[in-house]
């Protein structure tokens, strides 16, 4: 379990309005199944491990606040990122259904974490056919978005990856509330999108450059700024929805 910090936790009367912020990306329906399972939260700093792979975990948690990565660590020592963790999404479910988890879960940025008590998901599941349906319903979202990212981005130019990455954060940070207008907080730099989108750190340098140079995108002290939704789209294959 990962090691709590002291934090200055929400007064319990602004809990409901930072939760409704915080899991915006969640369904009214499972946002009351997160909180029908939290048992405490925990404060993190940026760099420390929530997961670890093939390590057994005894809790569920769901991101309150900030940012993480989930990834797997390959024979040669390189680090793919599999997925950026924003707040409303859960970590540790494999370990719950299978008792271990193939990748790790690092924090990226301090991270408030939601923990969840493990043995109240079945019961939920079994006795809440609403929440159980908007638990699964969220879940295969997830999946199909990966799946989708993955089936394109072995596809597409080094530009184009970058292009669709930014745009598929974009949308996850606006659900969220936390991205609007044209501009939004980005905690990546070349490393972290270098191992995101399989490119080296030269490759992703020049992608980013040439996104600026046509207008499509720019990432300046981690501030994303994308002028247009729909030119960055079309340029990346990204499905506008």
């Amino acid at each position: 379990m990962p090691h709590a910090h002291p934090s200055n936790s929400p007064p319990h009367r602004d809990v409901a309005s930072r939760r409704e912020r915080a899991f915006r990306a969640l369904a009214a329906e499972e946002s009351k199944f997160v909180a029908a399972m939290k048992r405490s939260h925990i404060a993190l700093r940026a760099g420390e491990p929530v997961i670890e792979a093939n390590a057994h975990i005894s809790a569920l948690y769901v991101v309150y606040e900030g940012w993480a990565l989930r990834y797997r660590t390959l024979r040669s020592g390189a680090r793919q990122i599999l997925d950026f963790v924003l707040p409303g999404d859960w970590v540790g479910l494999p370990s719950v259904f299978f008792g271990s988890s193939g990748y790790s879960v690092r924090t990226l940025t301090p991270v408030t974490l939601w923990v969840l008590d493990p043995s109240r998901l079945r019961p939920l599941l079994r006795e809440q056919p609403g929440l159980s349906w908007a638990f699964l319903k969220g879940r295969i979202a997830e999946q199909e978005r990966a799946d989708t990212r993955l089936a394109l981005l072995g596809r597409l130019g080094a530009s184009e990856r970058i292009g669709y990455l930014l745009l598929e954060l974009r949308d996850r940070l606006r659900a969220r509330g936390l991205f609007r207008g044209q501009s939004g907080a980005l905690p990546l730099d070349r490393a972290l999108l270098a191992d995101a989108v399989g490119l080296s750190r030269v490759h992703v340098l020049r992608a980013m450059r040439a996104l600026r140079s046509r207008g499509l995108a720019d990432l300046t002290d981690r501030i994303l700024t994308i002028p247009s939704v729909r030119n960055l789209a079309r340029f990346s294959g990204y499905p506008l929805k």
